[in-house]
């Protein structure tokens, strides 16, 4: 790898919001290490990164084991000696009542939605300090600034997701790392199957427009910093 190429990290990204990102980002040029949990998704995604002439390895697992996280990130550093972006993408959602969910609902949600975003920044940021430099930016969602029935579970870890990056962009901001939160409205991907809500796929958002909103904040130059993007479907009826 090319001391100047950079290197980003996607979790997620074996279908959805985090595939569109990893592949916008390999054909700019960006070596792509991806993270998920269904291995031949993942493997397929690896394969049609590689298309575009970069590296790109899959790692298989549960983004709340911290050892998982914690040696992946560890191969990546001893082979490709630096992360210049993480994308916490990775999650996932159950929507019911409270008076019929049960606490392992909603561990699910904060396991995936939180414990791996908090798992992957902290594996990564020491070697941004040390560097001065790097990017995390961490995918919520609208629910994370608002509310709806069936949603308490999901929308209190997206939530909770918001004030733990506003926190940690302050603890960093000082050795030029940025720290940004993208809270999509309704993308067209796997999140809807099952559900009773199904909206037209083609008026809501794509995953691409996701993937431009990151590269609206990776684009800037290190002094600017995008903190928090809102991003929603124009006319989704």
């Amino acid at each position: 790898m090319s001391a100047k190429k950079e290197l980003m990290i996607v979790t997620g990204a074996s279908r959805g919001i985090g595939k569109g990102i990893a592949l916008h980002f390999a054909k700019e040029g960006m070596d792509i290490m991806i993270f998920g949990r269904d291995a031949a998704a993942l493997k397929k995604t690896e394969v049609e990164i590689k298309k575009f002439g970069v590296e790109c390895e899959g790692f298989v697992g549960d983004v709340s084991d911290e050892v998982f996280v914690n040696n992946s990130v560890m191969k990546i550093l001893e082979k490709y000696g630096k992360v210049d972006h993480l994308i916490n993408n990775a999650g996932t959602r159950v929507f019911k009542n409270v008076v019929d969910a049960s606490l392992d609902d909603f561990k699910l949600q904060v396991n995936a939605n939180l414990y791996g975003v908090f798992n992957f920044s902290r594996a990564v940021l020491k070697g941004m300090i040390e560097r001065k430099q790097g990017s995390i930016i961490n995918i919520s969602s609208l629910a994370g600034k608002n509310a709806f029935a069936t949603g308490a579970m999901y929308a209190a870890t997206k939530h909770a997701l918001m004030g733990f990056t506003a926190s940690m962009f302050l603890e960093v901001r000082e050795y030029n790392i940025r720290v940004a939160v993208i809270c999509p409205g309704s993308v067209n991907t796997e999140f809807f199957d099952g559900l009773s809500m199904k909206p037209n796929k083609e008026k809501i958002l794509q995953v691409e427009d996701i993937a431009e909103a990151v590269a609206a904040v990776l684009k800037l130059p290190i002094r600017a910093l995008i903190s928090e993007i809102e991003i929603r479907p124009t006319n989704p009826k």
